[in-house]
Parts: C-alpha cells; structure tokens; sequence
C-alpha cells in the first residue's frame, strides 16, 4: 500500500507548506494563488513518477509574486508540521506581498 514513502512525504510536507500559505494570508486578509514548481529531479518512484530534488514555492497575490525554493530535506521536514527555515521564509514572503 506504502508504494513509496519518499515521494508521499514530499507531497505531504508540500500540501502541508501551501496550507501553511493561505493561513497566513488569509490572516493579513489576503486572497492568493500559491503554485510549486520542481526544479530539479532526484529520480523517479517505482511508479514512475518524479521526485523533486528541489522546488520552488511561489506565491501570487494582486499582481505581485514572492517565490522560494526548497530542498526535497526541507519540504519532507514540514510533512508533520512547518518550522525552522521554511516557516521563517513563509514568513518573509507574506509579509514583501502584504507591504
């Protein structure tokens, strides 16, 4: 059933980063699009689907953009909860979108 653990602590610890996001805009009042982007691949799952070495978070919010990019480490970290690094830059860019 656990085809691949890697690959589903990755998408975890992503939904878990864009939840992170939209609390933390819709707490400036804000309304935005958050998009992840893999920019490099660190292989493929038994599956044959991709697992990102590295992404990139980005998000949209009245016109102006903010975007980070992760390590693969980092975004599995967040599957539990988002802290450390990841959070600290959520942090920073909600607050360049909402100046």
């Amino acid at each position: 059933m656990d085809d691949n653990p890697s690959r589903e602590a990755c998408d975890t610890g992503l939904s878990k980063i864009r939840s992170e996001i939209k609390h933390r805009l819709v707490g400036r009042g804000l309304f935005g699009s958050v998009s992840a982007v893999d920019i490099t691949a660190a292989g493929t799952d038994p599956a044959g689907l991709t697992i990102p070495a590295a992404v990139k978070i980005e998000i949209a919010v009245k016109g102006r953009t903010a975007g980070r990019s992760f390590d693969r480490r980092q975004i599995e970290d967040c599957r539990l909860r988002v802290s450390s690094t990841v959070l600290a830059e959520i942090i920073a860019m909600v607050d360049e979108l909402s100046a």
